[in-house]
């Protein structure tokens, strides 16, 4: 009951779960179902928006001068694929290794040539090789700010001069409209954390600096217990400039989303191409 009463306490900004949900081994078929199921938090947009993504890409980095590209957070390859049937060089990158072994699998299925590595973006080790960084589907958002200044320093080092990237985060139009939230339940047969009987208990907070958690503690029969946190950063456009012009990047422009679309300034993400000074 203790471990419970500790578990579940309201934690401090980024202060990590007992397990990363994307790590955890007994929620993998969970994680790589979610790559393909938008309306699971974490998972991937439809075919027709990835396929207006990648025309997006082929006009801002056009294959004659932005050859190769890495895809940091790759999942299982949905970018990645697409990009390399277009001619690009691709690397992708993710630290779930079903899910890379499940881009491996597709890729040599349909005879295509990606270099695919489990890695964490935060430690890549990548040396002025790359055209164009991909960090898309708001992957920047969940990090905390230390991290954040790893990955950029970590892309700034591995793209070539006039290097772009490409990423998308939430804004602070949808911290504004983050609810915050407590429930609690037994789980359902269908329940897709487990199938294994369970309590399960559900936070959604909000913090000062556009910071907000989501929080899932499971709580088995036999005594285990597994705890979630999945954090994110909501920025404006101007706190998002200061944390690349930091790292060595100028914000060339901003789009509603990752396939270019206008930007809306009550939109509760958006996009930015950035440049490698």
């Amino acid at each position: 009951m203790e471990k419970l009463l500790d578990i579940a306490k309201i934690p401090e900004p980024f202060e990590e779960g007992s397990v990363q949900i994307w790590l955890d081994s007994n929620r993998a078929d969970f994680v790589l179902k979610a790559h393909f199921d938008e309306n699971i938090p974490g998972g991937s947009k439809g075919n027709d928006f990835i396929d207006e993504t990648v025309n997006f890409i082929s006009e801002i980095a056009p294959l004659t001068k932005y050859k190769k590209i890495i895809d940091l957070g790759c999942g299982p390859g949905l970018y990645s694929q697409s990009l390399a049937a277009r001619g690009y060089e691709v690397v992708g990158v993710d630290f779930n290794e079903k899910s890379i072994e499940y881009a491996v699998h597709e890729a040599q299925k349909k005879g295509l040539i990606i270099d695919y590595r489990i890695e964490d973006m935060t430690n890549i080790e990548i040396e002025q090789e790359f055209d164009l960084a991909l960090l898309i589907y708001e992957i920047y958002s969940v990090f905390n700010p230390e991290n954040r200044r790893k990955i950029l320093s970590n892309i700034h080092r591995g793209l070539k001069s006039g290097g772009l990237v490409l990423l998308d985060v939430l804004s602070e139009n949808s911290y504004e409209k983050f609810e915050q939230n407590f429930m609690w339940g037994l789980t359902r047969k269908d329940n897709p954390f487990s199938d294994k009987k369970h309590l399960s208990l559900f936070a959604s907070i909000k913090y000062p600096d556009h910071v907000t958690l989501s929080k899932n503690v499971l709580v088995f029969g036999d005594g285990e217990l597994v705890n979630y946190h999945y954090w994110n950063q909501h920025f404006t456009i101007e706190s998002l400039e200061k944390e690349v012009n930091d790292a060595g990047f100028t914000l060339e422009k901003i789009y509603a989303d990752v396939n270019g679309g206008e930007y809306q300034a009550e939109g509760e993400s958006f996009a930015a191409v950035l440049k490698k000074k």
